[in-house]
């Protein structure tokens, strides 16, 4: 819901802000995103200030309307960068910026004003520390993410970086164009969890592989072992063997894995629109052998490490 909210920041029209600065201009960003993110929920009326080169909100909350919906509760959200200038609709390139979400909090409105106080109340202690940095060359047209963290509570986290080709952020046309043709390149990912899985993967997981009734122990270890065995049938030139070694250790580990994953992704010419665009008129495959154009030139290190939580 954020990450969406961001995004119809980024696509909107400009806002008539040549020129805004300091002070000014965090005002003209935080307008803009709560005018935005309107259409995914009410954000509570919090106040942006300068605070060094850092614009800072405090206590902001994205409330999504209804009952047994998820709001989004920050005890501090601060953004900066070249960025701002050209959200806010003045004429600066977006060539850098940087997102810092400070105890953000996954809260379930009921629609009963005592649940929804304690259920708050419960949250507030597992707060995830999020941060985001992108840079984007103009000239070579490469968005760089360089860098994405994210802190949950005990010992669990996520660390990423990636890189898109053919990204135009110039205008909106330019931007427009290269939905088209942009292309992923390189992804570096590490997660560690001791719990992150069960708390954000399983109930999905579950709900999709497993059976409505019956004995879930059995349609789990058939799960696994179908899982196994499609990710054997990688092919070897993208993944190796030692990677599909590190698949099968932490497959057998579901659904409580504990440990370290990392990954490794190398993609040329890059994954993106161009490469699936044939999809779209055959379907999509089937087989690992009919999805096979799809792994030519792609490299995928995988890593496993088995930890115990303290």
């Amino acid at each position: 819901m954020i990450r969406a909210g961001l995004m119809a920041l980024v696509l909107a029209g400009p806002a008539a802000a040549e020129g805004l600065v300091g002070q000014a201009l965090c005002a003209a960003v935080w307008d803009k995103a709560d005018t935005e993110m309107g259409g995914l929920g009410v954000v509570t009326d919090a106040s942006v200030r300068q605070e060094g080169d850092w614009c800072v909100v405090d206590a902001p909350v994205l409330d999504v309307q209804g009952d047994y919906r998820v709001d989004w509760h920050m005890d501090r959200l601060r953004f900066r960068g070249s960025a701002l200038g050209w959200f806010a609709g003045g004429s600066t390139l977006p060539e850098g910026l940087e997102l810092v979400v400070e105890g953000l909090r996954v809260v379930v409105q009921t629609g009963n004003p005592q649940m929804d106080w304690l259920i708050a109340a419960q949250a507030r202690p597992n707060g995830i520390d999020a941060e985001a940095v992108l840079g984007w060359d103009p000239v070579a047209k490469v968005l760089r993410l360089e860098r994405v963290s994210l802190d949950f509570p005990g010992d669990n986290m996520l660390r990423a970086s990636a890189v898109l080709t053919g990204v135009d952020l110039s205008s909106m046309g330019a931007m427009q164009m290269s939905a088209t043709g942009f292309a992923l390149t390189d992804v570096d990912l590490a997660i560690t969890t001791h719990g992150l899985f069960e708390w954000y993967v399983l109930m999905v997981l579950g709900s999709v592989v497993l059976p409505p009734d019956g004995d879930m122990d059995a349609a789990m270890e058939t799960f696994r072992a179908d899982l196994s065995e499609t990710m054997g049938d990688l092919p070897e030139t993208s993944v190796s063997a030692e990677s599909k070694a590190a698949l099968d250790v932490l497959i057998a580990e579901l659904p409580n894995p504990a440990g370290d994953l990392t990954l490794s992704l190398r993609a040329d010419p890059g994954l993106g629109p161009v490469r699936f665009a044939g999809y779209a008129m055959t379907g999509v495959p089937e087989t690992l052998s009919e999805a096979a154009p799809l792994f030519q030139g792609v490299t995928l290190d995988i890593g496993w490490t088995h930890g115990d939580a303290d």
